[in-house]
């Protein structure tokens, strides 16, 4: 009897082991195995991440703006799947990248040495003004509808245009 029970105590530690791993996996959300994907995704490809958004429960994507090994800025709406993504060379004072998402437009502008200022975008026959994120090298805004043709001006904080 002795020696059943040294056989089947390790077994029956494993078992229960086996099925509480396996309950919490499936207990994560979908939010949180989406941030695991991505993850997963920006180690592979080797991106260096500025910013990334959290999703929160019953949104299906998350935007990251980020720098490829190759030097290139990026922004990326990853949904696991079709990961939708725009990468731009960087200038020198001001980046931009611009993405038309699945139901919005977003903008990422990388502004490393320019810390005030404004930003002014044209989209669909209408304008819309914001400032520049003043505690971060990066401001990200998004625009309710998707644009194919986004102008973007960044203005100083004297109101010259930089970019």
């Amino acid at each position: 009897m002795r020696s059943y029970l040294r056989i089947v105590r390790p077994c029956v530690v494993l078992i229960l082991l086996t099925v509480v791993i396996s309950t919490l996996t499936a207990c994560s959300s979908p939010s949180e195995k989406l941030l695991e994907q991505f993850t997963e995704y920006r180690v592979e490809h080797g991106l260096d991440l500025y910013r990334q958004t959290i999703p929160q429960d019953g949104e299906s994507s998350l935007i990251a703006a980020y720098e490829t090994i190759d030097g290139l800025f990026g922004i990326m709406e990853f949904d696991g799947k079709e990961n939708k993504q725009k990468e731009v060379e960087k200038s020198q004072k001001v980046t931009t990248a611009v993405l038309a998402g699945n139901e919005s437009t977003i903008l990422a502008i990388l502004h490393p040495d320019q810390k005030t200022g404004n930003v002014k975008v044209h989209a669909g026959g209408q304008s819309e003004e914001f400032a520049l994120d003043t505690q971060e090298p990066i401001t990200m805004h998004t625009l309710n509808d998707s644009y194919d043709d986004v102008k973007i001006e960044v203005f100083d904080e004297q109101g010259n245009l930089i970019e």
